[in-house]
């Protein structure tokens, strides 16, 4: 009988809602905004689904969005406290951060449609194309992975690296990981193999979740 492949589960989670715009992009540097007390409630709903894991760790952006995400995760689990890692940051849109989508058209039209041309490529000045975001996220789970063998551990992160870490997982082309829907709050998880890795779920919500029936 062939034994069964011992994996590391990762639990992806991506923060809940802020009152950031959501035609706006974030910068984190200057502003850094919390969670909305609709952010705070998915943060708790997810908090209650992991309630339930048997979680060696929890990681985070240091992202306050992500931060309080993550800490209301490790409310459940009181030996495990939030160790946050820079390398998850959300991508870096360099000059643009800050902008208003339109804003950028109206001013940047040319920049513009060759973002919306090509997406994983682009980058204006310092930021980061998705090409540049995903060699900066894997290395990070890669060694998360490496130091918690067989273990089940949490990441909560951004749309952006959750995107890129599941089709890196999957071998999926990164140019397609818009279409990949991580919702906020939304869970995804992966077991890491030796051979192969697998998605158990993906874009699940701790809404769903109804203790009273497990």
């Amino acid at each position: 009988m062939r034994e069964k492949e011992k994996a590391t589960r990762v639990i992806l989670v991506r923060h809940g809602e802020t009152d950031f715009p959501q035609n706006r992009i974030y910068c984190d540097s200057k502003e850094d905004p919390a969670l909305n007390s609709a952010g705070q409630a998915q943060a708790r709903q997810a908090a209650a689904f992991l309630s339930l894991k048997n979680i060696s760790a929890i990681y985070a952006s240091p992202s306050q969005r992500t931060r309080m995400t993550a800490e209301a995760i490790a409310e459940n689990h009181k030996s495990l406290s939030v160790e946050l890692d820079p390398g998850l940051v959300e991508r870096n849109f360099g000059d643009w951060e800050g902008m208003y989508f339109e804003e950028i058209e109206s001013q940047f039209p040319a920049k513009y449609r060759e973002w919306k041309e090509n997406q994983a490529a682009f980058k204006t000045g310092a930021g980061e194309s998705v090409y540049d975001l995903a060699e900066r996220v894997v290395p990070v789970v890669s060694k998360i992975v490496a130091a918690h063998a067989g273990q089940t551990v949490v990441v909560v992160a951004h749309v952006g690296p959750i995107r890129v870490l599941l089709a890196n997982a999957l071998k999926l082309p990164v140019e397609g990981y818009r279409q990949l829907t991580i919702d906020p709050a939304s869970m995804a998880a992966i077991d890491y193999g030796v051979s192969q890795n697998n998605l158990l779920f993906m874009n699940f919500h701790g809404r769903h979740f109804e203790p009273n029936k497990h």
